[in-house]
Parts: C-alpha cells; sequence; structure tokens
C-alpha cells in the first residue's frame, strides 16, 4: 500500500475531516481505493485528490450530493453546468423564500396580532339578501377569482338600484380541499337577488394579511374541539376591512365564520 494515503494523510491534502470522508464513502461519493478487509483500513490514491477538491468546492456552495455524484460519474462541462445551473435556480427560489421570510417575520414583530390566536365567540346571526357570483377554484386562485366578482357584483348592486348593506364575503365548503371547490362570492344588498341563510355561528375575528388567515381557523378548530358540535354547511370569511380600504395588510379585518350544530343533530 505504499503507492496510497491513508485517510488521515488525505484528510490534510484535501481539507476534509476524516469522519466527512468516511461518509462520502458510505454514501458511495468518494469510495477509498482500497479498503484492508482485516483493518479496516482506507486507503487513498493520490489520483483522488482531484475529485475530493470537486467535492469540497460543490459543497461548500451547498450543491446537493446527489448533483455533485453526477457531476463526478459524468466527467463532462455540459453536465457541470447544466446541474451548476439548477443549482443556481434553486438558490435564487432560496433566496426569495427567506426574504419573504424576513418580510413577514419583521412584520409579526412590529404587529404579532396574526399569530395571535384568535377570540372565538358563538352568536346567532340573522339571514341576508345577497348578490352572489360562484366559480371553481383552488385555493392559489380564489384571491383573483374575489378580486374579479367584487367589481363585477358591485356594479350589479348600482344597476339595481340596490344599496349595499354590508362588507363583501365568500362561502367557501366545509371541508378543505386541494382541488378546484365552488366558491361565492357575495356583497349584502337590499333587493339582493340571493338569501344567506342566518344561523348559529362560531366566530373569529382574524386581524392581518391573508396569508396568515390559517391563524383564524386554528383557533377556531381549537375552540370547536372542547365542544360537541359539527360544521352544518359551507364556513364563511366577511372581509370587514380589506384592499380597497388603504390600509397596509397588517390591518385587514376578516371575520370568519363557521355555522355549527350539536354532532347529533
Amino acid at each position: 500500500m505504499n503507492d496510497l494515503l491513508s485517510i488521515s494523510a488525505f484528510s490534510r491534502a484535501t481539507l476534509i475531516s476524516a469522519n466527512t470522508l468516511r461518509s462520502y464513502h458510505e454514501s458511495g461519493l468518494l469510495p477509498p481505493a482500497v479498503v484492508d478487509p482485516r483493518t479496516g483500513y482506507r486507503g487513498y490514491r493520490a489520483s483522488q485528490l482531484g475529485d475530493a477538491a470537486v467535492i469540497r468546492h460543490l459543497r461548500a456552495l451547498d450543491v446537493p450530493l446527489v448533483s455533485i455524484r453526477e457531476v463526478l460519474a459524468a466527467r463532462d462541462p455540459a453536465v457541470t453546468r447544466r446541474v451548476l445551473a439548477e443549482h443556481h435556480e434553486r438558490t435564487l427560489a432560496q433566496r426569495a423564500r427567506t426574504e419573504q421570510i424576513l418580510r413577514v417575520t419583521g412584520e409579526l414583530l412590529a404587529d404579532p396580532a396574526a399569530v395571535t390566536p384568535a377570540v372565538v365567540t358563538e352568536r346567532t346571526i340573522p339571514p341576508v339578501r345577497v348578490f352572489t357570483m360562484v366559480r371553481d377554484v383552488r385555493e392559489d386562485q380564489f384571491a383573483g377569482f374575489l378580486g374579479e366578482a367584487y367589481p363585477s357584483l358591485y356594479a350589479s348592486i348600482a344597476d339595481a338600484g340596490a344599496v349595499v348593506s354590508g362588507p363583501p364575503g365568500a362561502l367557501y365548503p366545509a371541508e378543505y380541499h386541494d382541488e378546484p371547490v365552488p366558491v361565492v362570492a357575495y356583497v349584502p344588498a337590499e333587493k339582493g337577488g340571493d338569501h344567506l341563510a342566518g344561523g348559529r355561528f362560531a366566530v373569529a375575528e382574524f386581524t392581518g394579511p391573508y396569508r396568515s388567515i390559517s391563524a383564524g381557523y386554528r383557533a377556531l378548530g381549537a375552540w370547536m374541539a372542547g365542544t360537541d358540535l359539527a360544521i352544518a354547511g359551507p364556513v364563511r370569511e366577511n372581509y370587514l376591512t380589506g384592499p380597497g380600504d388603504e390600509v397596509p395588510e397588517s390591518d385587514y379585518r376578516t371575520q370568519i365564520c363557521w355555522p355549527v350544530q350539536h354532532s347529533e343533530e
């Protein structure tokens, strides 16, 4: 084994710790040239120093091990460029995500209401006349649909000679779904063409940006867990203060209403 470097010498030559070299061996990324079956001695050839340098350089850039393995296996500049381009795009996406996290946590530091459990009350809400628009949409399409629906609904109310009688809102299925679901956008108005049923509701008023509204839903879920109640139909959100009110997102106010009934009803 005189032509081999021991793991300690190879570690010093490559500036990669022995423990990391053992890990690279186990993962198949940089196996030693020989392993003594009796002693477990690992020996590395000088020709492996180049691969070790590539690995060290790419790991310093957080390139995944699977991608580094592809670079070493191909030994092709075109493959290396593609792998680095893919990693560059992933890093840009991670940076955008990190910047979003920093922005949102900064907002929460200034006003932590969005992550403070909302107060839940049980109340009776009377029926109301509304103008409505319905569309099957996914969650990531809710905002776009509502942004289109409300101007149209307000125009319909004006055309009908009616008067708006409350904040806009929307009805969502009682159960959450990943696929498109029917969402009903509504605006209360005298002489409305549709009837929005009243009844008993668990109500939470959430303050904060819509992207954090799940905190309001968690508060309702935690409240319901201590009762014998069940959701009795589509849940509704009433947008008390929102984009059209010229206030920061942190001041948006949304009333979340779950229709409830006793489980045995």
